[in-house]
């Protein structure tokens, strides 16, 4: 966690509002925030400006799990993410009456508005308007199998099956160790006597201030890889 100014701290996987848009927490590195959208769009912010904005608050939203592997979720098709974004709006319509989650600005449209319909009623609704767009198989129980889907395992149990296999550079690597190692390099760009031991030191210190000290460890030297 962060200390931020008005003792608030931030968390991996809350929820906030910047700059009026509705930002997830993925990764604290010392005082900086790393953000991203329901769109994809990232952005990395001093904790002291990002409680700063004027229209700054922390949205509650208890019922999701923790944030998503965002590494994984980057590496797959776009087709896939946009579809994956797409019920995640959809969802959160049905479940709030916005499709940006609870706590954002704007009013439902008035057959999602949790005040004059049911949850059955809205699901309903959801479905008939996805079938009218042209979704395949949009029906009620594809809609109530994709509400649990979310519940379970958030953005990333919105994607389908069969596109959860990308193909990366780093293998079966802790998306968590990777994020730190590429911020590791990022933070010795120029510096003409940088070390292995020494980026390896780093990675940690970076792993630590973002989880926790010892949380996640560095994985092992191992001289097959140069690691």
């Amino acid at each position: 966690m962060t200390e931020a100014s008005g003792g608030w701290r931030a968390e991996v996987g809350a929820h906030v509002v910047f700059e009026a848009v509705t930002w997830q927490i993925v990764a604290l590195v010392g005082q900086a925030v790393r953000l991203v959208a329901e769109d994809g769009t990232t952005a990395s912010v001093l904790a002291a400006h990002l409680c700063a904005d004027p229209g700054f608050r922390v949205v509650r939203d208890d019922a999701r799990p923790e944030v998503p592997q965002w590494g994984l979720f980057e590496g797959i098709d776009a087709a896939a993410r946009e579809r994956a974004l797409a019920w995640q709006r959809h969802i959160r319509e049905i479940e709030y009456g916005l499709p940006a989650g609870p706590g954002s600005p704007g009013a439902p449209r008035p057959q999602f508005d949790p005040e004059r319909y049911s949850l059955a009623e809205r699901e309903r609704a959801k479905a008939e308007e996805l079938a009218a767009l042209g979704w395949a198989k949009a029906s009620v129980p594809t809609v109530r199998r994709m509400r649990a889907r979310y519940r379970d395992g958030g953005l990333w149990g919105l994607v389908d099956g069969r596109k959860r296999r990308p193909t990366r550079a780093t293998g079966r690597a802790d998306e968590r160790v990777v994020a730190a190692v590429l911020e590791a390099v990022r933070r010795q760009r120029g510096r003409s006597r940088g070390t292995r031991k020494g980026l390896r030191t780093l990675t940690g210190q970076i792993l630590d201030d973002a989880h926790g000290a010892g949380r996640v460890k560095v994985p092992p030297s191992r001289r097959s890889t140069g690691w």
